[in-house]
Formats: C-alpha cells, sequence, structure tokens
C-alpha cells in the first residue's frame, strides 16, 4: 500500500512539474498586466526556520521581484547538523495574481526552486500568501528526499525607482 502512494505521488509531482516559458514565448497580457501593479515593489520573506527530524533546516529568500512575468530571487537553506546538505538557488513563481489581489485576497503560487548545484533538478515550490493583519507566507519547497514545510511573515515593499 505504501508503494503504491509512493507511485501516486510521484506521478502527481512528474505531471505538475513546471517548465519555464523559453526565451522566444510571449508573455501572456494578463502575466503583463499583474508585473507593471508590481510597479518597483518587491516581495519580502522573512528568514525562517523548520525541523526535520532532529535537524534544524534555516531559510533565507532575497527580495522576489517581478521579472519577465514571475517573482524571481535566490534562496538558501542551511543544515548546520548536515552542511552537505546546504542548498542555494534561484526561486521562479509565476505572477498569476496582481500586488493588489495578494494584497488583499491571497493566493498560492506554484513554481520552481532552482538549485545552483551541477547534476540537480529543479524543485516544486509552492508559495501560500495568506493576507491579515500578521501577512503569513506557508513555502513548501519538495526536493527529492522530503517536502520541506516553513513559516513565515511576508511584506510587499515598495521600492524607489533610485535604487
Amino acid at each position: 500500500m505504501l508503494r503504491r502512494y509512493s507511485c501516486l505521488i510521484s506521478t502527481i509531482m512528474a505531471s505538475i512539474t513546471l517548465i519555464p516559458l523559453a526565451a522566444e514565448e510571449a508573455i501572456s497580457p494578463t502575466q503583463i498586466t499583474e508585473q507593471e501593479s508590481w510597479n518597483g515593489s518587491v516581495f519580502r520573506i522573512e528568514d525562517t526556520k523548520t525541523r526535520v527530524s532532529i535537524a534544524s533546516v534555516k531559510l533565507s529568500v532575497s527580495d522576489l521581484k517581478p521579472e519577465d512575468g514571475n517573482l524571481v530571487g535566490e534562496y538558501t537553506i542551511q543544515v548546520p547538523l548536515m552542511q552537505s546538505k546546504n542548498d542555494k538557488g534561484k526561486i521562479v513563481l509565476p505572477l498569476e495574481f496582481s500586488m493588489d489581489e495578494l494584497g488583499a485576497h491571497g493566493g498560492t503560487l506554484r513554481g520552481q526552486a532552482i538549485s545552483y548545484k551541477e547534476g540537480t533538478t529543479p524543485n516544486l515550490i509552492i508559495c501560500e500568501i495568506i493576507p491579515n493583519k500578521n501577512q503569513r507566507v506557508l513555502l513548501d519547497i519538495t526536493t527529492d528526499d522530503r517536502t520541506l514545510s516553513f513559516k513565515s511573515r511576508y511584506s510587499i515593499v515598495e521600492t524607489s525607482n533610485d535604487s
């Protein structure tokens, strides 16, 4: 039964793997509108951590900025007890909501966490944005070994055009 469940999960994960846009593909009008709504603003996620068994796993994410119809930034994962599991890479989340929609109603963005390590495949990342007075964000990063679930706070920060 466990084997069947594992195969089912693998099949589902394989079917929802996102393929980045090719350079020659056009960005949809919706993505252009969503990106324009950000008008220099960035999505900021506070540093956070979770536990895997006895190990603490720390996540840092740079400001996510609109770029080619996506929110793009970098992540760093640190595992103090197993430094070989440390990772650094790029986060790409397709923009499906305007800044105002995310701020008012929240939403779920599904994209990729792309490690800078050679020989790795992109991991699925799900970013659930929960707007309220605490502005919570739930991040699930699915790796080959497991799904890491992080809880943090976020803010949408307006940046000046000169910075």
